[in-house]
C-alpha cells in the first residue's frame, strides 16, 4: 500500500515538472521583446563614432570626453583628450544632449539630398571636423 502511495506521488510530481509554462499572446511576446530591445539600447556607449561623406569612420572613447559645449548657431564642440571634435548643421541640441549623456553610438555628417529628404525639425550634421584641442 505504501508502494501505492509512493509511486502516485511521484507520478504527481513528474506530471508537475514537465508542465510547461503557459505561452504568451502574441502582443505579450511582442511586449517584452520591446522591452529587452530598448533596455539594451538605453545602456550608455563606450565610444562615439564618427561617419564621414567620404566614408572614413573615427572613434572617440567616451571616457576620454571631458569637455561639450553647444553654440547656438548649431555647432556642437566636443574635447576628447588632445582633440577637439566640432560639428556644425541644423537642429542639433538634441544631438548634444545625446552625446553628453554617453547615449549616441555615431554621429554622421550627411549630403544636401539627404537633409531635403528629412522634415523640417530633423537634426542634419553638414560638417565634421577634428583637429587638435585648443587651449
Amino acid at each position: 500500500m505504501e508502494d501505492t502511495e509512493v509511486r502516485e506521488r511521484s507520478s504527481a510530481v513528474a506530471r508537475l515538472i514537465k508542465t510547461q509554462r503557459p505561452k504568451h499572446e502574441p502582443e505579450v511576446e511582442d511586449a517584452i521583446e520591446a522591452f529587452d530591445e530598448a533596455r539594451a539600447r538605453s545602456r550608455e556607449a563606450f565610444m562615439l563614432e564618427l561617419r564621414f561623406k567620404d566614408g572614413k569612420i573615427r572613434s572617440f572613447d567616451y571616457g576620454h570626453l571631458r569637455e561639450s559645449e553647444f553654440l547656438p548657431q548649431d555647432k556642437l564642440i566636443f574635447r576628447f583628450g588632445g582633440k577637439e571634435v566640432r560639428a556644425e548643421g541644423k537642429n542639433l541640441r538634441g544631438v548634444f544632449t545625446g552625446i553628453t549623456e554617453h547615449r549616441l553610438r555615431f554621429i554622421q555628417e550627411g549630403t544636401d539630398e539627404q537633409e531635403a529628404a528629412k522634415p523640417e525639425d530633423a537634426p542634419h550634421i553638414d560638417k565634421i571636423e577634428v583637429a587638435p584641442a585648443t587651449e
